[in-house]
């Protein structure tokens, strides 16, 4: 339980991060806390919970910027630029809350990933939705 736990917790911490940054510090002591099989099922019901809500954009640019982190040593400077843009539009939006990320950026994203692979990010449901 314990090990089926962390998977589901490594593809899915980027995802319940975007809904809140809150969502995923308590997700994240859950798991240093957790002992039984009880423990761990809470933690699983709270990441389907979590994931349930609109992404809150200052967590979303929070968590793109955490995602950023895993080209930004690869990337081009077009592929740099074209990101913050996007990133930049994002910022922009007067909304505090959305059901979905930015057509053009999970584009991005997808584009990315398979130009810069990432093993990690490659689990992560965050960008393969």
């Amino acid at each position: 339980m314990k090990k089926e736990t962390e998977l589901l917790w490594a593809s899915e911490k980027y995802s319940v991060m975007a809904k809140g940054y809150n969502f995923y510090k308590d997700i994240q002591g859950k798991m240093r806390e957790a002992r039984s099989a009880e423990d761990y099922y809470e933690i699983q019901r709270l990441i389907a919970d979590y994931k349930q809500k609109p992404y809150d954009k200052k967590a979303l640019i929070n968590t793109l910027e955490h995602v950023w982190g895993y080209f930004k040593k690869e990337a081009e400077e077009n592929d740099k630029k074209h990101f913050f843009s996007l990133l930049n539009e994002l910022k922009e939006l007067e909304v505090v809350e959305m059901d979905d990320i930015p057509y053009e950026m999970k584009l991005f994203l997808h584009y990315l990933l398979q130009k810069y692979p990432s093993d990690f990010l490659n689990q992560s449901t965050f960008i393969k939705k």
